[in-house]
């Protein structure tokens, strides 16, 4: 049964299963797998590369990696100081204090209330302005709708 409030279980060796080889060797095949499913998806599909970069010539707009698309989508917004430096900032500090705020000892997602919370609030944030950055932004960083035809890509 269960231990009461205070003690300990101590684990039965049926409980207890050794890392190597048994996880090491799951996560192996793991990663194999992955990899040949990546080889084959890139046999099946073409990517080709584009021309070669001219510096001279840049594409209007010039829209950052998809992982970079919401601090450009701030930096539309606010100050540079503020979008390239002071929100990652926070944002890392944030993330690194997190655990320190949510001091609930309980594990369960159900009762981490504060970090989940958090973690809702600015993973829809990024989404948006993600989203906005790559659908909604046209020449000049100007608003255009995703149904407007501007001669642009994603």
């Amino acid at each position: 049964g269960r231990p009461a409030a205070g003690e300990r279980k101590e684990p039965v060796d049926q409980d207890l299963v050794m890392v190597w080889p048994h996880l090491l060797v799951r996560h192996v095949v793991a990663a194999l797998v992955v990899l040949f499913i990546v080889l084959l998806l890139a046999l099946a599909f073409d990517a080709p590369l584009k021309e070669i970069a001219n510096p001279q010539v840049t594409p209007n707009p010039e829209k950052a990696p998809w992982y970079f698309v919401a601090l450009q989508e701030l930096l539309s917004h606010f100050h540079p100081l503020v979008a390239g430096v002071l929100v990652p900032t926070a944002i890392i500090i944030g993330l690194v204090t997190l655990p320190y705020i949510d001091r609930n000892p309980r594990v369960g997602a159900r009762t981490r209330r504060v970090a989940r919370m958090t973690f809702t609030v600015f993973l829809v944030i990024w989404i948006v302005l993600t989203l906005i950055g790559f659908a909604f932004r046209g020449p000049n960083w100007s608003w255009v709708w995703p149904w407007d035809e501007w001669h642009g890509e994603f």
